[in-house]
Order: structure tokens, then C-alpha cells, then sequence
């Protein structure tokens, strides 16, 4: 059984020219195998794997080791790879788009936050690039990881790009050289909008004023003090409005790629004391919720960028938030330690505000999927067992099983609530309690019903609706049995029309659960009407208002759910009480 830093990952590749993609991720290795032998029976051409990822604290990343694999893909001998190796950048100035860059800062991260840069930078600021340079095993090592991903979907060898990448890096080396000989001609101490607006007046505007802000930021001490001075450049932008979103765009662009750091963004959203509050400070900010309670004691500077998100400005770095917000869903802490229902709770709060504010920058999708493998974390044995602690009684523990059911994402997860609660109702515990417990025996066949009823009311599949209705009917009817409680109504001297009126009651008034508990109790008040004392009762001078009575409660009681499958032809619907007469 996995702990809270281990998760199993299913990856299914439908057919050999496919891509791996990756289908589930559970708590339980068995689990995770069995899904993936069940994934490759449904296709035959596919094949299946499930690697075991471990959280490591230290370093902030997965480790990751295949411990199945199921399918053609398992024996595939690799073929050796003979291709021209190919690269989407060609020159140095193709390093500088969007896709590069966030190349660059996730296979140089390391190095970029040691030095406390970010890719804009290194690019723009020669200096930086002489000092990559001259640490060669940290630029190696980043060529290297590169050429494997590229090779991996491609003809060509893991050589074939190392060679490549490191005559481009060379190149864009060398190019920093020549750049670091030119004098620059942009004024030192004029504001940002001066400096904006000689820039695009006079043109190469892009390069020019990239080159400009990452020569600012160098006299900045550290990342987070950098992330400030982009929000203050993005205070002062030009009144004209080309040169205005020209400013903008460049600032939120710099702003984007130092959030993307850890210590950037702690220090300008602040830190958090756990996990949940994190992301619900960083929800905050994403949807501009500047007076939220997760805002309290947040740094001036998590207002205003909270500011520019409900303005609208800042897209990149909106983008960035949205990013984060999802990288530290996926993470396997937990968001409230110490409480699991707390965290329930949390949980359901942020899926319902960040679908609100999903759009361009959150893909409702990808929430979605977060939220459903965070789910499945909150059904271990040790959180369910957690979130039972100190109930007062078994029923509660039901109520509390069920009350989890709405703050759960993914159809799957809700079938393994629903195996839970099942699980309890057939407990000797749970039956014990039930059948002898304290209060009366009907008092406790109502307090089931009325958790019977919960759980149709949900969002449970329907397959496993009908099994939990299954469960508390079996529970409700053990109840009836050992408490010998329609044999005392049947026995009673009470005329057979009441008591007929008598079981009919407990079935319309939600005492009784729905299914053959319901269906026992009309069957023996339709025995009761059919007799010789109860066709004689229904000749009398009260009998038509009996009757009446007894056709509107078996109008009111409510049917047990079916299959979506038409019933066999042998079943059988209660007669009514007038035909019986």
C-alpha cells in the first residue's frame, strides 16, 4: 500500500505508432496493475505500463521507476537510429520565442535560480551567457536532457542532436560576445516610460528594450526584488497606446518567467503555512479576489497582482499563476495535514472557484483531472480512517462517508466511496448497532432510510446507487427480522384494515428503506386486505374510506430504483387496494 508520497502512474499507448499518454493515477499499486491489464485486454494493439513515482522532499521532484509493463510495446527490440536530427530553433534570435525559453528554464533551472535569473535574462544579459559558458556541466548536462527528450519521437540519435544543440548554444554564445562589445545608447536613468517610448519611437524595439530591462533587473538583489521592479515598469507605461501594450507586453513577459520560480513567487504572494493555503492564496490572486480571506496578511505586492489580473492586464504572467496553481494540485501533500475533513472541505471549495475563473489561462479539463487524482489521494484506508475518528456513533460514520461524496472529483472515486459506505453497512459493528442498538427499532430504521435516501440523492453512478440501495435495504430488513416488528403489527387485535393502513404508513412515511423491506411490508398489508376479515371490513358502512385511505398511501410510497434494464417478465408490481377488494 502506497504512502502519501508514493502514487502509481497508468500509461496506456493504444497502438505502436501512438504516444505514451497518461490514463490514471491511483494510491494502490495492485490497483494501478490491474487497470493497466484491463486497459491492454480492450485493445490488443496497445500496451500498458504503470510506473511508481516517490515524492522526494529534498529536491522538490518525482522519481520515477516502471514496475509493470503489458503488451506488444513490452518486447519491441529499439531500432537503431539513423535520421538527420532536426530542431524547431535554427538560429540564436529563434532561442528568444516563448517555446524556447520555457525549454531553457526548465533543463536550466538549477543553474538559473543559483545565479537568481530567468531565460529573458541569461539571453539578453552577455554576461550571464559567458557564465553559462563557464560552467560546462551545467550546460552540458541541460544539452543532454534536451537531445534525449527530442530523440525520443524522432529517427534521429541522442549524438545527432547533443551535436546540434551545442553548435546553436555556441552560436547564440558567441553572438552575446559580439553584443557585450556594443556601447549602449539607451539613457541610465531615465523612468521606464521615457525609456519605452525612445525605444519604439526610434525602432528594433523588442531586442532594444529587452536588453534594457534585463540590464536593470541585474542591479536588482534577487529574484523576488526583480518581480517587483516589473510590476513598478508596469506601473509606468506610455500613454500612447502602441507603445503602451508594446511596454506591457515586455514587463509581463519578464514578470511571467520569475514567478515560474519558487522563490520569486513566495516571496510575492508570501509563504504559506500549509499547502491548502498556498493554493488558496494563489487561487485568490489567478481570480483577482484581492479582499478574500486567503488574502489576509498577503504582501502588498500579492494585491497588486491581484489587481492586474481583475484588470485584465499581465496575460503572461495570469498564465504562469495558472500554471503553478496546477502543478501544486498534482502534488501528492496533502493540503491540510493535521485534518482531513478540513481539507475535503478546502478542496471543494477551489474546484468550484477555479472552474468559476477557468478560461483561456485554466483549462477547465486539466482542473478536472487534478482535482479527480486528488480526489482518489483522500480515499486512502489511513484518510477514511482519519475522517471517521472520534464519530459518535456508526450511523454517523455513514453520514460522514456520504457528506465526503460532493467534494469528490471522478466518476471512479465516487464508486470507491460507495464501496466504502457499502463496506460499513455490512460491518458487525454496523449491524450490531442497527438491529440492537439504543431508541427504538423503528427511530433506527428510520435514521436509515433517511441515509438511503442520501445516497440516491447523489452524484453516485447509478451502478453503484443501486448496490448501497441494496445495502441498507439488507440492513433495514435484519433490523425488521430480529426486532419481529411487522409480525407485531400483523398480530395485533386491531381491525385488518388498520393494519394493513398501519404497514402502508411505515413505507410511505420514509421509516422503512426502499426495496424488499418496503416491498414485505405491502405485501403483507395487501395479504391483510385480501383476507376473509378484511373483505368484510371493506363491506361496512366505514369500508369505502378505509379503502380510500389505504389507495393514497400505496400512491405515495416511493418506488425502489431499478436497473436502466426492463424488469423480467415473472416481476411482479403491488395490486391496488381496490382490485384487492
Amino acid at each position: 500500500m502506497a504512502n502519501g508520497k508514493v502514487h502509481f502512474e497508468v500509461f496506456l499507448k493504444k497502438h505502436p505508432k501512438a504516444e505514451w499518454v497518461l490514463v490514471e493515477a491511483l494510491n494502490e499499486r495492485s490497483d494501478a496493475i490491474t487497470l493497466a491489464d484491463r486497459l491492454v485486454a480492450k485493445m490488443p494493439r496497445g500496451s500498458a505500463r504503470v510506473a511508481r513515482e516517490t515524492w522526494n522532499d529534498a529536491s522538490g521532484t518525482f522519481s520515477s521507476v516502471t514496475i509493470h509493463e503489458v503488451g506488444a510495446e513490452r518486447f519491441s527490440v529499439p531500432k537503431e537510429k539513423t535520421g538527420e536530427a532536426t530542431l524547431p530553433c535554427v538560429t540564436p534570435e529563434d532561442l528568444a520565442g516563448p517555446a524556447a525559453r520555457d525549454t531553457v528554464r526548465r533543463v536550466l533551472a538549477p543553474w538559473l535560480e543559483r545565479q537568481e535569473i530567468c531565460p529573458l535574462e541569461l539571453l539578453y544579459r552577455p554576461d550571464m551567457a559567458e557564465a553559462l559558458d563557464a560552467c560546462e556541466s551545467d550546460l552540458q548536462h541541460a544539452i543532454q536532457k534536451v537531445a534525449i527528450a527530442r530523440s525520443q519521437n524522432s529517427d534521429a540519435s541522442v549524438h545527432a542532436y547533443v551535436r546540434l544543440l551545442t553548435e546553436l548554444v555556441q552560436r547564440a554564445i558567441e553572438k552575446a560576445r559580439k553584443d557585450a562589445k556594443r556601447k549602449a545608447q539607451d539613457p541610465k536613468n531615465a523612468s521606464f516610460r521615457e525609456l519605452t517610448e525612445k525605444i519604439h519611437a526610434e525602432g528594433s524595439a523588442e531586442t532594444r528594450l529587452r536588453r534594457a530591462i534585463a540590464e536593470r533587473l541585474a542591479n536588482a538583489s534577487g529574484m523576488a526584488r526583480k518581480a517587483e521592479m516589473l510590476l513598478d515598469f508596469h506601473d509606468d507605461l506610455p500613454e500612447d497606446p502602441e507603445a503602451r501594450a508594446f511596454a506591457a507586453r515586455e514587463a509581463d513577459a519578464f514578470l511571467a518567467e520569475m514567478l515560474s520560480f519558487d522563490r520569486a513567487l513566495n516571496q510575492i504572494i508570501g509563504q504559506s503555512r500549509d499547502l491548502g493555503s498556498h493554493v488558496e492564496r494563489l487561487t485568490s490572486v489567478f481570480a483577482g479576489a484581492q479582499t478574500h480571506p486567503s488574502m489576509n496578511g498577503a504582501p502588498g505586492n500579492a494585491r497588486r497582482l491581484a489587481s492586474k489580473f481583475e484588470a485584465r492586464q499581465l496575460p503572461d504572467s495570469k498564465g504562469e499563476i495558472a500554471r503553478r496553481v496546477l502543478d501544486a494540485l498534482r502534488q501528492p501533500k496533502r493540503f491540510k495535514p493535521d485534518n482531513v475533513l478540513e481539507e475535503i472541505a478546502l478542496s471543494r471549495s477551489l474546484a468550484q472557484r477555479l472552474i468559476a475563473a477557468s478560461g483561456d489561462h485554466l483549462n477547465p479539463q486539466a482542473l478536472v483531472e487534478a482535482f479527480t487524482v486528488r480526489s482518489a489521494r483522500l480515499l486512502s484506508p489511513e484518510s477514511i480512517e482519519e475522517a471517521l475518528k472520534n464519530v459518535p456513533t456508526p450511523a454517523d460514520e455513514v453520514a460522514r462517508l456520504l457528506s465526503m461524496e460532493d467534494n469528490l472529483v471522478g466518476e471512479q472515486n465516487k464508486v470507491k466511496l460507495a464501496a466504502y459506505v457499502r463496506a460499513k453497512l455490512s460491518s458487525q459493528k454496523m449491524v450490531s448497532w442497527f438491529v440492537k442498538g439504543p431508541g427504538q427499532p423503528f427511530e433506527r430504521l428510520a435514521t436509515l432510510t433517511s441515509l438511503q435516501k442520501r445516497a440516491i440523492k447523489g452524484t453516485f453512478p447509478e451502478a453503484a446507487k443501486l448496490e448501497m440501495s441494496d445495502a441498507f435495504d439488507q440492513l433495514g430488513t435484519a433490523i425488521i427480522h430480529d426486532n419481529q416488528l411487522f409480525e407485531r403489527i400483523t398480530a395485533s387485535n386491531l381491525p385488518a384494515l388498520d393494519r394493513a393502513a398501519g404497514l402502508l404508513r411505515l413505507a410511505a412515511q420514509d421509516i422503512l428503506p426502499l426495496g424488499r423491506c418496503q416491498q414485505d411490508a405491502q405485501a403483507r398489508a395487501m395479504r391483510l386486505l385480501s383476507s376473509e376479515m378484511g373483505r368484510a371490513e371493506a363491506r361496512a358502512d366505514n369500508g369505502p374510506a378505509k379503502l380510500q385511505e389505504l389507495q393514497g398511501l400505496l400512491a405515495s410510497i416511493q418506488p425502489a430504483p431499478r436497473p436502466a434494464k426492463t424488469e423480467a417478465a415473472g416481476d411482479t408490481q403491488p395490486v391496488a387496494a381496490e382490485d384487492q377488494a
